[in-house]
């Protein structure tokens, strides 16, 4: 507790040496948004994201299911007369994200993301071979994201800009582990890192200035544009928005409120060796859902002259409401704790 007092202090009670609203702990909004700010003319920052995420729930649409209750399921390649064999429990993942971004001109920001995961997921296997579980892992790097942000308007009391990039598939959709049926299966979709699909994306991010608050909005939309991937399947449209607003106390501290909405299509195809009969996680007709998450942040900058121009932030991501297309873990919570280094 004392070495997070002194922390606070710290970067809390230090001067700002910019002439423009970089050095404002606002100047940036919660940290799980990307995209969200532009730089002038010759400007450089890199990022460093964690996050962490727990799923100890498992859902049919808006109702909560056991593991046994998942296992009489229908799945989907029986005509309804099948059900699963195994049931997920628990699922984590922890995501490490690096970013940099670049400013040609003050019109104009570049920006690229890349990530690494690890995946755990804890699986029990139906009555009749005793209800055990079973735990699978996977790692590797995620997809890499290029995009340029256009600014729009620049005003004193309003700022707008444009994003428009497209992911790469570097992340693995080949990922496997032990588990009961082969000593080398191909793991269900979640634990993949990737999409397999070249996606373009495009977003919209408005902040409005009224003094020390700030209130923001962001509207994001993703879809494949290769068709599918070459396991025979792709993930359905994304479109996400965040609402957000914030309160600056001093200089180097903000805190902030978000609300954000998450909604996915229904994914199209099917990996062939990914055995439905097996569980409702190697079923593709288990994709696609609607989410609202509360994110709770805060922002915190400094320019002492050891780390200077360093940024930290910390936000935690919490389920209101969501609504999954069969059957699906669902969040608990997210955790993300991130640096930036502009200079």
């Amino acid at each position: 507790m004392f070495k997070l007092t002194v922390f606070l202090a710290v970067f809390g009670l230090v001067e700002a040496v910019y002439s423009h609203d970089l050095h404002l702990a606002d100047s940036h909004g919660p940290i799980s948004l990307m995209g969200d700010h532009t730089h002038k003319k010759g400007e450089v920052m890199f990022s460093y994201r964690f996050s962490k995420m727990e799923m100890n729930k498992l859902m049919n649409g808006t109702k909560q299911l056991s593991a046994n209750q998942a296992m009489t399921s229908p799945n989907g390649a029986s005509n309804g007369k099948g059900s699963y064999m195994n049931s997920p429990t628990h699922m984590k993942m922890d995501m490490h994200m690096l970013g940099a971004m670049y400013a040609p001109s003050d019109y104009l920001t570049l920006m690229v993301m890349g990530s690494f995961m690890n995946k755990e997921m804890t699986q029990k296997r139906m009555p009749m071979v005793g209800n055990t579980n079973f735990d699978v892992n996977s790692s590797g790097v995620g997809d890499i994201r290029f995009t340029g942000l256009v600014n729009l308007l620049d005003g004193k009391f309003t700022k707008s800009h444009i994003g428009i990039g497209i992911s790469f598939p570097t992340g693995s959709i080949d990922k496997r582990d032990n588990t009961p049926a082969s000593s080398n299966a191909r793991l269900g979709y979640s634990m993949q890192n990737g999409s397999g699909t070249f996606d373009p994306y495009i977003f919209l991010n408005n902040v409005n200035s009224y003094g020390r608050f700030k209130v923001g909005e962001q509207f994001f939309i993703k879809s494949p544009a290769t068709g599918k991937n070459s396991k025979n399947y792709k993930y359905g449209t994304k479109y996400d928005a965040s609402l957000w607003t914030s309160y600056r106390w001093i200089k180097n501290i903000s805190t902030a409120v978000k609300l954000n909405y998450n909604f996915q299509e229904k994914m199209e195809g099917q990996d062939n060796e990914m055995n439905p009969r097996m569980s409702p996680a190697m079923d593709s007709r288990n994709k696609g859902y609607q989410k609202l998450n509360l994110g709770v942040s805060v922002n915190l900058v400094n320019h002492l002259k050891f780390l200077k121009n360093n940024r930290f932030g910390i936000e935690g991501l919490f389920p209101l409401y969501s609504r999954y297309r069969g059957i699906q873990m669902k969040d608990d919570y997210k955790i993300i704790i991130g640096w930036q280094y502009g200079f």
